[in-house]
């Protein structure tokens, strides 16, 4: 019994310790609204729940803000304005035309890859770094996936990240204040 109850709270404290960095959902949303709120051409980068109405799976994916509102615009005929934020608190979005699952890169990456990806990189130590100002900058000369991997990770522990404008290759990352 004892050996089971050391488990348990060995395994909690590792469950913990993996999720400790993750920003609260209130923060989420603040850094979502910030993101639709962007009409740079270096747009913020975001991470949304997307239900895929053809097939019923719904998961979290990392796009661009602008992309986000091309897909709402196209799949549901509504256009996102930046005071329509509070619509979206739980930032959960359902599309089921081809073309704006497509646009948000829907299929661009699985969960599990996701998972696989965060296990090469020093997120913790990203992280301290992009707080204390001496990370503002990451240059990606692979696939845009990795890139799309990495802004998620980013997002969901409270790092703002923009595609740059030009190549689109070289992106900015601030840390997240609470309004």
């Amino acid at each position: 019994m004892k050996k089971n109850k050391i488990l348990l709270l060995f395994t909690l404290g590792l469950f913990s310790v993996s999720t400790s960095a993750q920003v609260d959902e209130q923060t989420k949303f603040q850094m979502f609204c910030s993101a639709l709120n962007n009409f740079s051409t270096a747009p913020n980068i975001l991470v949304v729940t997307v239900k895929n109405k053809n097939t019923g799976e719904t998961k979290e994916i990392c796009t661009e803000a602008p992309f986000l509102k091309q897909s709402v615009n196209r799949d549901n005929g509504i256009k996102i304005n930046p005071s329509d934020c509070e619509k979206y608190k739980d930032r959960y979005f359902e599309f089921s035309m081809d073309s704006a699952l497509w646009n948000i890169g829907y299929n661009l990456y699985t969960i599990a890859e996701l998972d696989s990806f965060a296990k090469t990189i020093n997120l913790e130590r990203i992280i301290r770094k992009v707080k204390k100002g001496k990370l503002t900058s990451k240059t990606f000369m692979g696939p845009r996936k990795e890139q799309r991997m990495f802004a998620h990770l980013m997002f969901n522990n409270g790092v703002m990240m923009t595609r740059g404008c030009m190549g689109g290759n070289q992106c900015s990352l601030s840390y997240y204040k609470k309004e």
